[in-house]
């Protein structure tokens, strides 16, 4: 049997995430033929646990070492999680460095960690940019890497990082990782910088390889009846961190897709149906869609879902979809890898990354540049080339599954010797 807790899992409310993490453990199952324990340490492990412990090879769901949540989002909020935080990390620090035996002894996560043959870091995207929050996912690496056990990344990306403080702290704790996979180019070309060539390579993310369900979805069945054309959506709430007016480019952002939604409910009689794909209760992607349809003329082409689907749910309502045009990235791999033709709004550089990774590079919009006439004619185009798009995308997601399996068995075979 073998142990494995996989650390900095996010939370079963951002799909993206979960849909990682879900991939990883079949991915693991089926190299170990379910002769497999996993712990996972996530960020809202009660919830979590609910989900994840009814899958046969997980055993239990704990906190990652450092843990904000849950906190108000006010300013006195943060400043107040911040401090506990900080503190929490002191005592973390000068323990595991003098008394690492009584960590383990009063944490479970840490026990967990300590039992565990090898250390998975789940995959994401929260290291790097200007991004302090950061700390708290690299605290986690750096105390995954104290226990003499080898720790693996499974598939990152990695902002460009503007502070020196930042980008010297993660090149230090990543020097210490036994395996890194990057899941695009951008951060494979920067992990190169300072890792020694035989402890990284480059992978697509991991959610390619999420279970494909294209199982009959009769809500989304109904409400296509009446349209010829139907659009599955995701969109965000951003803070445009490198724009000065912030503000002006979120409502830039939204009025463009309401705009947009009107002229194709007009001219080609389509339908938009919006996919939750994060759902936590300070960053709910459906807040947004709201706001969005306050703005549309022809309200009733536009179906806002507000369940709490699975990743799965998620792929298949995509697939039901003839076009998509997502914001959030992992909506945007989902209906990739249903061969469905889409467009990606890009607010970080990982979107332009897993585009490219299938080819897809003619359909990035650029978040802090988005304009009606640039989508209109983009989407012109993803309908005009529609068939050719279906054959590339079968063809790209069979070849990035079969490069996951085989690179992923190749680096676990060597965590064995």
């Amino acid at each position: 049997m073998k142990k494995i807790t996989i650390t900095n899992a996010y939370t079963w409310y951002n799909k993206g995430d979960s849909g990682i993490l879900l991939a990883i453990l079949s991915v693991l199952s089926k190299y170990y033929n379910k002769e497999l324990e996993v712990d996972i340490l996530s960020f809202t492990p009660e919830e979590d646990k609910k989900r994840y412990c009814s899958i046969d090879c997980v055993k239990n769901v704990y906190s990652n070492v450092l843990n904000p949540h849950p906190y108000k989002h006010t300013k006195l909020g943060k400043i107040l999680a911040s401090l506990k935080l900080f503190f929490s990390m002191l005592y973390q620090y000068i323990l595991s460095k003098f008394n690492l035996k009584k960590l383990i002894q009063k944490r479970y996560n840490y026990k967990s960690l300590s039992e565990a043959d090898y250390i998975i870091v789940c995959g994401g995207g929260f290291l790097g940019g200007k991004k302090f929050d950061s700390f708290i996912h690299l605290f986690q690496i750096y105390i995954d890497t104290l226990f003499g056990k080898k720790v693996i990344v499974m598939g990152t990306s990695i902002e460009p990082i503007s502070n020196n403080l930042i980008k010297h702290i993660t090149e230090k704790i990543l020097k210490k990782i036994d395996f890194i996979f990057a899941r695009e180019e951008i951060t494979y070309r920067y992990l190169k910088n300072f890792m020694p060539l035989d402890k990284i390579d480059l992978i697509p993310d991991f959610a390619f390889m999420l279970n494909d369900d294209k199982s009959e979805a009769k809500e989304i069945l109904e409400y296509k009846k009446g349209f010829p054309i139907t659009y599955g959506i995701t969109v965000r709430n951003w803070n445009f961190p490198n724009e000065k007016n912030s503000q002006e480019k979120m409502l830039n952002y939204k009025n463009v897709l309401a705009k947009f939604i009107d002229y194709m409910a007009k001219e080609y009689n389509a339908a938009f149906i919006f996919i939750p794909q994060v759902i936590v209760s300070y960053g709910n992607d459906v807040d947004v869609a709201k706001e969005i349809k306050k703005q549309i003329h022809y309200q009733e082409h536009f179906l806002i879902l507000e369940d709490d689907f699975s990743p799965e749910e998620i792929k298949n309502l995509i697939w039901h979809c003839d076009f998509f045009i997502g914001t959030r990235m992992h909506s945007n791999i989902f209906a990739l890898s249903m061969n469905v033709p889409t467009i990606a709004i890009a607010y970080e550089k990982k979107t332009n990354g897993i585009m490219h990774t299938v080819k897809m590079d003619n359909y990035i919009l650029d978040i802090n540049t988005i304009s009606l006439d640039n989508l209109i004619n983009m989407n012109k185009k993803l309908s005009e080339e529609k068939q050719e798009i279906r054959e590339l995308l079968k063809y790209e997601i069979a070849f990035i599954r079969n490069e996951i399996q085989i690179k992923t068995k190749k680096v676990l075979k060597e965590l064995e010797l």
